[in-house]
């Protein structure tokens, strides 16, 4: 007995064990989430937002690189070979007496023979060079090397502010769908009360079969709408779920209410934050700035360039001579060299050019962009001011269509009204609904194109608006 206790004990410990894991798993994944969780969860966790961290990281080390210019090359060298001379033999002349009579040395030529020789060579060395001027060239590649990365950090900003408005996006949407799902559960409720409805004045004799089974073709048609509503659902909390990098089946849901702003400030006053904040145009600029390096570097290559250098060697034929008696073996050279481009092909004159053609095209680029952004936020703006009529416009039409709905169905009840006058007003509530529901969620999302064409994140906007 105490043996059975015991197993008992010990299975459901483990099944526990096991089941803990799971259960904390589940404890984490929140479900329901508000707007503001969502986006930070992205911005933790958001694949392409992820790699351009990365890339913005790269360019600190193009700023490292960028010293080359200014720094010294030291370079160090260490060798050993065999040296191999074959055999060879050649003519020379050797002295072989004197002239009784002229005195003069008398020479006789002679074949002299060298058999095969074989040497080793061994040999250390260190060289050091410094650039003292090379036309500004080094200067100009530092500045560069920190503009670019300037640039980058606005292009991580803008790539930040992208993934907020796709999360914005696709949490509206995702209650859009949901609010279209409950106008299609309600549909379906209301056409199985009408079904009854009908059923039961057939029984009592006051309606034709004909309306019955036309009630039963309206119940199946809006639950067909139904779960094709529900499949669109379901992929709006997916698509939710991958922009916040997490499993695309996670369970997830959202607040359903949001708050619509009525007021906007004027015009110029969008026109005028947005050349302040928007990250794309302040990258654009400093592309500007960067381009104009880039013609300083260019020119750069029509100066002298001077620099100074340092060799130390040292050589023997036995490896250790070479790392000792340093006060012999050892061979020292140093200098300045000067050196100056005087012509290699009209090159440095074409890149010159074509440096300053690219900053032109930069500067053109900059004031397409601001005329375009203008152009597109004017058209947001204008497109959200009519969004808010159109609401109050769409909640008028649904209080008349519920009327209408309310009447058609009295008339059909004391049996002065037709199914098909039932189900045209029935129609007609379902659509202003659906119509209502896209309405709000094209207003919120015009909103939030807005703040992105403003170049402002979800918290300067949140903030701006509390104001």
């Amino acid at each position: 007995m105490r043996h059975g206790i015991r197993g008992v004990t010990t299975l459901i410990v483990l099944i526990l064990f096991v089941s803990l894991p799971e259960f904390s798993r589940a404890q984490e994944t929140k479900t329901v989430m508000t707007l503001e969780e969502c986006i930070q969860l992205a911005l933790q966790s958001n694949f392409n937002l992820r790699n351009s961290f990365y890339m913005k990281k790269a360019a600190d080390f193009d700023v490292l690189k960028s010293y080359r210019g200014i720094l010294p090359q030291v370079s160090v060298s260490v060798g050993r070979g065999e040296i191999e001379t074959g055999p060879s033999e050649y003519l020379s002349n050797e002295p072989v007496g004197i002239d009784p009579e002229t005195g003069n040395v008398i020479y006789e030529q002679r074949t002299r023979k060298i058999e095969k020789q074989t040497r080793s060579s061994s040999s250390a060395g260190l060289t050091v060079s410094q650039t003292v001027f090379d036309g500004g060239i080094w200067w100009n590649q530092i500045r560069k090397a920190r503009t670019d990365r300037e640039a980058s950090e606005y292009q991580y900003e803008n790539d930040r502010n992208q993934v907020i408005f796709q999360v914005q996006q696709a949490y509206f949407d995702l209650i859009k769908q949901k609010k279209l799902l409950d106008v299609y559960e309600v549909a379906i409720e209301r056409s199985r009360a009408q079904l009854e409805r009908s059923q039961k004045m057939y029984e009592l004799g006051a309606t034709a079969q004909v309306d019955v089974y036309r009630a039963k073709v309206n119940l199946g048609n809006d639950r067909i709408n139904y779960l094709n509503q529900k499949n669109i659902f379901e992929e709006a909390k997916k698509k939710l779920n991958l922009l916040m990098g997490r499993d695309p089946l996670t369970p997830i849901d959202v607040q359903p209410e949001f708050r619509i702003p009525g007021e906007l400030p004027e015009l110029e006053e969008l026109f005028k934050t947005a050349w302040q904040h928007h990250p794309l145009l302040k990258k654009d600029l400093l592309s500007l700035q960067s381009s104009a390096l880039s013609v300083k570097m260019a020119k750069g290559l029509n100066f002298p360039r001077i620099s100074i250098y340092l060799n130390y060697d040292r050589f023997h034929e036995s490896a250790i001579k070479v790392f000792s008696d340093y006060d012999q073996n050892y061979q020292i050279r140093y200098g300045i060299n000067l050196s100056l481009n005087l012509f290699n092909g009209f090159s440095d004159y074409a890149d010159i050019q074509k440096a300053e053609l690219n900053r032109k095209m930069v500067r053109e680029q900059i004031e397409e962009y601001k005329r375009s952004l203008k152009s597109e936020i004017h058209k947001t703006y204008q497109n959200y001011l009519s969004t808010l009529e159109m609401i109050k416009i769409n909640e008028e039409n649904l209080q008349a269509a519920k009327e209408e709905y309310r009447l058609a169905q009295e008339r059909y009840n004391i049996g002065a009204g037709t199914q098909l006058e039932v189900r045209e007003a029935q129609v007609n509530l379902t659509r202003a609904e659906e119509t209502l529901v896209s309405t709000e969620y094209n207003a919120q999302l015009l909103l939030a194109q807005l703040d992105n064409q403003l170049g402002l994140s979800f918290t300067k906007v949140k903030e701006k608006l509390q104001k």
